[in-house]
């Protein structure tokens, strides 16, 4: 404690400022008004009432060796956790999405260790919370009950883990615990994680291979999840592993594709990632190139090559992107009067403000001629102005580009940030977690959606 009391007073005021001022309000965006739409159609209503049903199973008949695996499907940790939060904080929207929103809160500044230990500066890890809190996919799933809700806080501590352990072997234990967690709420997903930290871990500490203390700790941090989906496939009902874990090849593209789409609508703040992977090309003796590389660059490769069909598979990505994404930013900032932009960065932002704008004009004309039977007059002037807002910051973005100006970081962040606290209050906030092909074939209509349980 002496230690730790020692480092905490050689922080300047100054980092602890920008620290705050970051992470709470990213905070307060993940949690505020979780009440305001009702839950989604699908996963969210699936998962909610599976953790009502199993913790009612449990107050009514008691707890059981087989309460571990009956009704829980293929991911249990997930409706584990929404019961626990639904016991805490109460029936309802609150109590279904709330300690999902507060987990992802609480990885923000794990984040922020982890961009500290790869690039030993404070900005490039600053800036990596700043990307990754204010991309909409994360805010998105940050405040439903979903499983990408509780995939995105465990990458974070499970790629710190895998960092930690590297130069302190007693991270070997929660490196196999997150892992753990990971393969009780998408085993697809741990799988991958698996393959591609472990090609890190071998290329960038190689003397972690032959270390008898590290593979007990993960073996032993590995047991919970070992042993849950022994005993999942040991019951009489359960079905094969690989069936389990959807191991079908030929599933359908706008299925597999539905990821990437998710990935794609963050394209704002993660774009800038695309600039550091060219120089972790020429850096591979530093570990942050490593560590790009193999959670990035292999990771995607075995997304695209796996047989499973899951969103969840490429939610990681998010996190590695925004790291990728800090470190061009810091170093937009630090060099601001040497470094040149890329001009399709200008480009790019202009195109997005024009889409943002006419997207505001189809709107207004859209509620004009009624189409928009289910707005109200104030969903209808919200989402126009939130549209418009949107617009202004990513015109105003690339014309600070264009000017080789290092003040558009604080335009587009801070302007995204309004921009996503607004959507709270507009219909846009209750977009079901559908890929294009699913909305263009869907005849349900928006009427049928489910009352919010009170």
């Amino acid at each position: 404690m002496a230690n730790l009391g020692q480092k905490l007073q050689r922080w300047p005021l100054e980092a602890w400022s920008s620290v705050v001022l970051v992470m709470l309000p990213i905070a307060l965006l993940f949690c505020w008004g979780l009440d305001f739409h009702s839950l989604r159609r699908g996963e969210e209503t699936n998962l909610v009432e599976s953790a009502h049903y199993w913790r009612t199973t449990l107050q009514n008949y008691g707890f059981t060796p087989t309460s571990l695996f009956d009704n829980l499907g293929r991911s249990p940790l997930p409706i584990w956790l929404i019961s626990l939060s639904q016991i805490i904080f109460g029936q309802g929207l609150w109590g279904d999405r709330l300690l999902g929103a507060l987990l992802n809160g609480a990885s923000l500044p794990l984040l922020y260790w982890l961009g500290k230990e790869l690039y030993g500066r404070r900005w490039p890890a600053l800036l990596t919370a700043v990307v990754y809190g204010t991309a909409p996919t994360v805010v998105y799933w940050a405040r439903v009950a979903s499983i990408n809700s509780f995939i995105l806080p465990l990458t974070i501590a499970y790629l710190a883990s895998a960092l930690f352990c590297r130069r302190d072997l007693r991270g070997a234990l929660p490196l196999g615990l997150t892992l753990s967690a990971l393969a009780l709420t998408n085993l697809p997903t741990a799988i991958v994680l698996l393959a591609t930290s472990l090609l890190f871990l071998y290329w960038d500490t190689p003397r972690l291979k032959s270390s008898f203390l590290f593979w007990i700790g993960f073996i032993l941090g590995l047991m919970p999840a070992i042993a849950w989906w022994l005993g999942h496939s040991s019951l009489p009902s359960s079905v094969d592993l690989l069936t389990g874990i959807d191991f079908i090849s030929g599933s359908p593209w706008p299925t597999k594709l539905r990821g990437w789409f998710w990935l794609l609508a963050s394209a704002p703040g993660l774009i800038f990632a695309l600039h550091a992977f060219p120089q972790a090309q020429q850096a591979l003796h530093w570990s942050w190139a490593r560590f790009l590389l193999c959670q990035a660059g292999a990771y995607s490769m075995l997304v695209i090559i796996s047989p499973w069909s899951s969103t969840s598979l490429v939610m990681p990505l998010l996190v590695v992107l925004a790291v990728a994404a800090g470190l061009t930013l810091a170093e937009v900032r630090q060099e601001s009067l040497t470094w040149v932009y890329p001009p399709w960065w200008r480009r790019f932002f202009l195109i997005l403000g024009g889409c943002a704008g006419l997207g505001a004009m189809a709107v207004y004309h859209a509620y004009g001629r009624g189409n928009l039977t289910t707005w109200t007059a104030q969903d209808g002037v919200l989402t126009i102005l939130v549209l418009v807002l949107l617009a202004l910051t990513l015109a105003m973005t690339s014309l600070l580009l264009d000017r080789q100006r290092s003040e558009f970081i604080n335009v587009l962040f801070w302007g995204l940030f309004v921009c996503l606290f607004l959507v709270i209050y507009t219909p846009l906030s209750y977009l079901p977690p559908r890929s294009l092909p699913d909305v263009m074939v869907s005849t349900v209509s928006t009427t049928n959606q489910l009352p919010a349980r009170l």
